[in-house]
């Protein structure tokens, strides 16, 4: 990279990524087909997804 490039490189300020992560509880599993299939093995953490935004969830 050479002097110019370096002059003019901004740094990015904006949230790329946010997280929502419950605390897990080692309550009831899952069978190891369903798991799978839901893509976790403990009940308690199998929650609908959600999203924010507006109305339609844009």
């Amino acid at each position: 990279m050479d002097k110019n490039q370096q002059n003019t490189r901004q740094e990015c300020t904006c949230v790329l990524a946010m997280a929502a992560i419950p605390m897990q509880i080692y309550g009831q599993l899952y069978e190891p087909e369903e798991a799978l299939a839901r893509g976790t093995v403990f009940k308690e953490l199998d929650l609908p997804f959600f999203m924010g935004g507006g109305i339609d969830g844009r």
